[in-house]
């Protein structure tokens, strides 16, 4: 079975495992499911975008759709002002352009950016799928792709503008590569992880730098404590061609900061957080300065943001913060009932390749937990692919386990299976995102408005009352040739 042969006396769902086992059959078939799923969600849900993160990630989808990598600042940019957005020295979203290429992607050839989203979840799922299959057997990895793309949180990325369906791919194309360069370096491998390495630059910078960092320090004690390969293989296969991707990753990073900032070495987020926000992004260090013309704005990154980082400022508040995050990542990544496949972590150390998972998973996210200011789930996707591993190796041992000399772990497993979507289905039916109507009754008005003949110039003005998590002045990349102004 291992080489492909169908053995003697095989029955039909050996046959049809073998068959979806292939690694290409695996990967196209998890491909095509997410972005199915994606697609069939979004044709009930109508998801519209509505928190700050997504009108800034479409303002850079269409900058790139266009053709351009940032817009010239407006004559009258201080009417335009809008949450994540930079104006000066060019008008800008303040995130890496990652998740706003595939925006614009979807944006170029359907005319809906949301086409993005999908094919980003798609190919994240597809990806976890391939990395699998170099650190477990195949039905394995096809059941770890199938898990990526039915957990809950890949169904709501796959709804939203902001989600971390690039940062998932990066990541997974990394690992993948990494563990099969542990068994055979090769240079195609290399730059396979290089591919990796840059969609991870381009959408979780921060993360994602923490990610290899980590992930080298054990490739590169491999490679100086490994006799199986010479040392002009490991130059030739690995470090030359890794040495050319980081120059290529380093410079495209470069030439965008030029490009939008005016500056090589300076990001786009840093112009942002010192025009507009006083917290820091490091609970150890000191507030801004930063006073916003705007009430709302002030609002928002003097009052809710700063409060944030005030309370992690005493032992207790920072103690409850910590928590918080913690549960928060177990409730929606360890989500019930993937979390009882964990009980037999003790068991999984034991195996090299999850010890080698959780050196690189756990300081990652305790970085996260105990020196970040803000937190949410999708900051943590470049992990994420070895999150489901450590689950897939928990419902390996799951399947092996034996009660009273009988194996009890298929049936577990299904039990298990029965149990998951009989809670996913009935929440995910049921999902309403916050502030859904609000957003909803914006894009409506713009529909409307669309069907006019003339171009339309609104004024906004927010009462003291208003909510400024939501905004209603967002705009295109090309703001007087617009149809509708904000």
């Amino acid at each position: 079975q291992r080489y492909g042969f169908q053995p003697a006396g095989a029955t039909f769902s050996d046959r049809y495992l073998q068959f979806f086992s292939r690694p290409a059959v695996s990967i196209i078939m998890v491909f095509i499911l997410s972005f199915t799923l994606s697609a069939t969600m979004s044709t009930f849900k109508n998801p519209v975008p509505r928190v700050h993160d997504e009108f800034s990630y479409l303002l850079a989808a269409d900058t790139f759709a266009q053709g351009r990598l940032t817009n010239q600042t407006h004559p009258f940019w201080k009417h335009f002002q809008s949450f994540h957005i930079i104006q000066l020295p060019t008008y800008a979203s303040k995130y890496p352009p990652g998740q706003g290429l595939f925006l614009a992607m979807g944006q170029v050839l359907t005319g809906k950016p949301l086409v993005g989203v999908w094919l980003s979840m798609g190919l994240a799922s597809a990806a976890i799928c391939w990395m699998l299959q170099a650190w477990v057997p195949p039905r394995w990895a096809l059941t770890g792709g199938l898990m990526s793309a039915f957990h809950p949180l890949m169904l709501i990325w796959g709804q939203n503008y902001f989600g971390g369906g690039v940062a998932i791919l990066g990541a997974a194309l990394f690992f993948g590569a990494l563990r099969r360069l542990m068994t055979s370096p090769e240079s195609r491998t290399t730059f396979i992880m290089g591919a990796g390495l840059f969609l991870l630059a381009i959408s979780r910078p921060f993360e994602g730098f923490l990610t290899s960092v980590f992930s080298m320090i054990i490739l590169f004690t491999w490679i100086v404590t490994q006799r199986q390969f010479s040392k002009r293989v490991i130059f030739q296969s690995i470090i030359l061609p890794l040495g050319i991707v980081s120059i290529c990753i380093g410079g495209s990073l470069a030439f965008y900061n030029w490009k939008v900032t005016g500056s090589l070495t300076r990001f786009p987020y840093q112009v942002h957080e010192e025009t507009y926000s006083r917290t820091p992004l490091f609970i150890w260090s000191a507030p801004r300065k930063v006073t916003n013309s705007l009430p709302h704005i002030e609002s928002f990154h003097s009052g809710w943001s700063f409060n944030e980082y005030q309370k992690q400022q005493d032992p207790k508040g920072y103690f409850f913060s910590v928590s918080k995050k913690s549960l928060k990542f177990i409730l929606y990544m360890l989500y019930f009932p993937l979390c009882i496949l964990l009980l037999f972590l003790p068991w999984e150390l034991k195996n090299s390749r999850t010890q080698i998972a959780l050196a690189i998973l756990l300081p990652v996210l305790l970085i996260h937990l105990l020196c970040m200011t803000f937190f949410q789930i999708f900051y943590l996707a470049p992990v994420i692919p070895l999150v489901f591993y450590i689950l897939i190796q928990g419902a390996r041992h799951w399947r092996a386990a034996h009660w009273k000399y009988h194996s009890q772990g298929t049936v577990f497993l299904f039990g298990l299976i029965i149990l998951y979507f009989s809670i996913l289905i009935p929440q995910m039916i049921n999902y309403v995102p916050s502030a859904y109507q609000l957003a909803l009754s914006r894009s409506r008005l713009i529909d409307q408005l669309k069907q006019m003949p003339e171009k339309d110039l609104i004024f906004v003005k927010y009462s003291d009352e208003h909510d400024p998590l939501f905004d209603w002045v967002y705009n295109r990349a090309d703001i007087d040739h617009s149809e509708v102004v904000w």
